[in-house]
């Protein structure tokens, strides 16, 4: 299969720094389905036991909505000591607080820090104002002075913001969160979502993140997925699209394995440069060094 920089994982302690969702494993049911057998804690070391019998040569580790973020942050950037395996931070925060700017500037002092997601989906976004507010956008704005990715966590319906949203901050670099979160998944839904991603793509400083399949269209397989990935594929290029697992939740719909098996089945008309790209080079490039070599 070649080299995989994962750009997307999370790793958690319930225990010590406990994930709101993860608290009450009822919140999120009619998104994840029953969700009461995910781990407690999961570790690095966890990830690539799971993971073992394939090249992961790095991951990018999402913030998964910890009660204390930097503290989450500094354990997850903690993880990566004795193994060989790099390891890039994502961080959770809300460009509508006050505290943000405090607390970009504290997160972007960890080494492996790379970027700041936002979530706008409804269901999880809380209090955060609307991409569009004057703060929020001053806020996003100031990313690019620390060299951090803007990750965003939109439904389908929201990309024309996070496109124009884009297009006032063109020294930030925009990945869109899980191929854009298609809600409709009707074949004219489909239709609707492919233009949309094509808008978001048509600014040079957007890309977009694939995975957390199992979250976006339940009980999948490759076939049901195909169109969705190649439409992703089509409006940004494999330079900027970057395949993800979402583990330890796509778990719940198959894990590790079965997401890359399909990936490499969906994408198998690509060059191996383009897959290459795929796997682990964009990811490299977006939140990390650049690829290796």
């Amino acid at each position: 299969m070649g080299p995989i920089m994962d750009c997307n994982v999370h790793l958690w302690d319930q225990r010590d720094d406990p994930v709101f969702w993860l608290a009450d494993r009822t919140m999120l049911r009619g998104m994840l389905g029953d969700y009461d057998g995910l781990p407690e804690v999961y570790r690095l070391a966890d990830y690539l036991a799971e993971t073992a019998g394939h090249q992961v040569r790095g991951v990018v580790w999402s913030d998964a909505g910890a009660a204390d973020p930097l503290h989450a942050a500094a354990w997850a950037q903690h993880q990566a000591e004795g193994h060989d395996v790099e390891l890039w931070l994502v961080t959770l925060a809300d460009p509508a607080s006050a505290g943000w700017p405090a607390f970009v500037r504290s997160f972007a002092e960890l080494d492996r820090a790379a970027g700041v997601r936002v979530r706008l989906v409804a269901a999880l976004a809380g209090g955060t104002a609307p991409a569009d507010d004057a703060q929020v956008k001053a806020h996003l704005a100031g990313l690019a002075e620390h060299g951090l990715t803007l990750t965003v966590e939109c439904s389908g319906d929201q990309l024309g913001e996070v496109a124009r949203l884009a297009r006032e901050l063109p020294r930030v670099r925009v990945v869109v969160d899980h191929l854009g979160w298609p809600g409709d998944l009707t074949e004219a839904g489909l239709r609707t979502h492919a233009a949309a991603l094509r808008e978001v793509a048509a600014a040079p400083n957007t890309a977009t993140r694939i995975d957390a399949l199992g979250t976006v269209f339940g009980d999948w397989t490759a076939d049901r997925v195909r169109p969705w990935l190649l439409s992703a594929l089509d409006a940004f290029g494999p330079q900027r699209c970057m395949l993800g697992s979402d583990l330890p939740i796509e778990r719940l719909r198959g894990g590790f394995a079965h997401a890359y098996e399909a990936y490499e089945a969906v994408f198998a008309g690509c060059t191996a440069a383009e897959r290459a790209a795929l796997r682990h080079d964009t990811a490299a490039t977006w939140y990390g060094d650049g690829p290796v070599g």
